[in-house]
């Protein structure tokens, strides 16, 4: 394959993950919406739900928030009954925050039917190729890992 397509086909391939992206995005707003939580708290619930229990400061490392933002989600997120803050057994000084089970049933109740219909579209997929976009994936999230980049600060 000449540069000029392979240029071709990763600038496809970017447009739509952000194509994906933007809808998963409209999509968790209005589930956020239904369930009356902000998108940041929704996505603080998904964080705990892929990652485990975490401390405030795990979160605000994986949401790119302040450690101040995130208390403050935490408080919101603690009062409405979606997440129990308990003491950190591996360090006194620090906090686990663990969702609560059935609140996350409620949340991941709106997942569902795109769930299934995403196995769907994988079923059909050769194992070759599986393996080629779980690997996409890992890289991908590794990059992520390393935290959102800083956006520089501008006043208007």
């Amino acid at each position: 394959m000449s540069n000029p397509d392979r240029a071709q086909l990763r600038q496809t391939l970017v447009r739509s993950i952000r194509q994906f992206i933007a809808g998963s995005i409209l999509y968790n707003q209005q589930v956020a919406d239904r369930v009356g939580l902000h998108l940041t708290d929704l996505q603080c619930i998904n964080v705990l739900d892929l990652m485990g229990p975490s401390t405030p400061s795990e979160l605000a490392r994986r949401t790119g928030l302040t450690t101040g933002g995130v208390t403050v989600m935490l408080d919101r997120l603690e009062k409405s009954g979606y997440v129990k803050r308990e003491p950190n057994p591996r360090d006194r000084r620090s906090v686990l925050v663990r969702l609560n089970p059935t609140k996350l049933k409620k949340v991941n109740a709106y997942y569902g039917e795109i769930n299934e219909r995403m196995a769907g579209l994988l079923d059909d997929t050769p194992e070759s190729e599986l393996h080629s976009v779980i690997d996409l994936f890992a890289k991908m999230n590794a990059w992520r890992a390393e935290g959102p980049p800083v956006l520089k600060s501008s006043r208007r």
